[in-house]
């Protein structure tokens, strides 16, 4: 991070961490002072001010630079992306009784040189049952827009990621962002924070490893959940617990996600959400390592959820692959094939066990479409209809069996009379 600071008196740079808790490290690196403004950034979190982002001015309303939640607990954040608090700021679009459908909003990045980025990653929140559309685009500096992607509808009550690919151009070009209103309602409130442009191509959303950063994967907090999976390397500070490497380097340096169950309580969950995928005919298979290592691991569960169930209440959804109880240090393979009629989203959740030494960890999550290449066997049926069916086939076989050596033998005896 930086920051740009203008005092005209001599100054100390003071640096101040508070305790939270039991367990909750905070660390400082690579400090430096440097004459004049900070260099700038390809990642704009909107903490210092607008990044210089300008608000069109043939559009209907304006973007809004905002910390902490709403007036209305039924729309729009609790606090901005980027630090998780009720004094990070983010853009947010206010909605009120006195909208029309088809009002906009719309701002624009800096004008970036024809051959930078490759990719644009930015944090949404459109949470409310009113909530209308959320458009990026990229416009080149003589005014020609492409829309490179969209967002629609009510994404439940967290921030969402999204990234797009850049066009190739011979110009200049800016990012828009326009929010679309749906009509009057005081529930549409629209919002984003941390737009980034990477020189790397947009990773692909089906797969994770978790070397550079959580992806598109986020906790989902709210209070919801109670604890948060963290992005971790190398063995667990706590003893006879936790992965001693990665699954994908099988080094110390590579990276994965786990929850730390020195903190909390017995019984404590901590949630872990995907980006919302469109639903496909021939379903989807999900894929991922784990590991459950400790005395008192609890248990992580893998469910699918919808905009339907969430909005309902239900933030797990439909449970679909269950694991509790100390696997080793070693690392575990699962596969969940499933189908859902509409878009979804994953949700992992640890529920955590009676004491400290139960660490859980994931590691290579990969979402791809079709059935998986390993089918778990079909566990034998064990309710009493299926059992009396058994009882009843064994002996109707053995009647049958009874009837066919009685006919051989009186064949045969009639045969030898002749």
């Amino acid at each position: 991070m930086q920051s740009h600071v203008t005092l005209q008196q001599v100054h100390q740079v003071v640096l101040e961490a508070s305790v939270g808790g039991r367990a909750g490290d905070i660390a400082i690196d690579d400090i430096g002072v440097s004459s004049g403004p900070c260099p700038k950034s390809d990642l704009c979190d909107f903490e210092e001010g607008t990044c210089d982002w300008q608000q069109h001015t043939n559009d209907d309303y304006d973007w809004v630079r905002k910390s902490g939640s709403m007036n209305n607990p039924n729309t729009g954040p609790d606090a901005d992306h980027t630090t998780d608090t009720s004094v990070g700021h983010y853009y947010y679009l206010p909605s009120s009784a006195a909208d029309h459908a088809h009002q906009t909003a719309a701002m624009s990045s800096p004008l970036y040189p024809a051959g930078k980025g490759a990719c644009v990653q930015l944090w949404y929140h459109l949470y409310g049952q009113g909530v209308g559309t959320l458009n990026v685009y990229q416009q080149s500096e003589g005014g020609q827009a492409a829309l490179i992607l969209s967002q629609t509808g009510d994404h439940g009550r967290m921030w969402r990621f999204t990234q797009a690919s850049l066009l190739p151009r011979e110009q200049p070009y800016k990012i828009v962002v326009e929010g679309v209103k749906l009509g009057p309602t005081q529930e549409g409130d629209m919002a984003f924070d941390d737009v980034q442009l990477t020189e790397d191509r947009c990773p692909a959303p089906e797969f994770c490893d978790f070397e550079i950063n959580m992806c598109s994967w986020s906790n989902l907090g709210d209070g919801v959940d109670q604890g948060d999976w963290l992005r971790g390397s190398g063995g667990s500070s706590h003893p006879h617990t936790g992965p001693s490497f990665d699954h994908t380097t099988n080094t110390t340096h590579g990276h994965y996600l786990y929850v730390d169950c020195t903190v909390g309580e017995w019984g404590d969950r901590s949630f872990l959400v995907s980006e919302v995928f469109q639903w496909s005919t021939g379903g989807h298979c999900l894929t991922f390592w784990y590991h459950m290592k400790g005395d008192h691991v609890g248990t992580l569960r893998v469910y699918i959820n919808d905009r339907k169930m969430q909005n309902g209440g239900n933030e797990e959804g439909i449970l679909k692959w269950t694991e509790t109880g100390n696997k080793g240090d070693q690392w575990k393979m699962a596969n969940v094939y499933f189908k859902h009629e509409e878009a979804f989203w994953f949700v992992f959740v640890y529920q955590r066990g009676s004491n400290p030494s139960g660490d859980v960890a994931l590691d290579d999550i990969r979402i791809s479409p079709g059935s998986c290449s390993f089918e778990p066997p079909i566990n034998p049926p064990s309710n009493g209809h299926d059992t009396v069916s058994i009882v009843l086939a064994v002996i109707f076989t053995l009647l049958a069996g009874f009837v066919f050596c009685f006919l051989l033998f009186f064949l045969n005896k009639k045969w030898r009379a002749k």
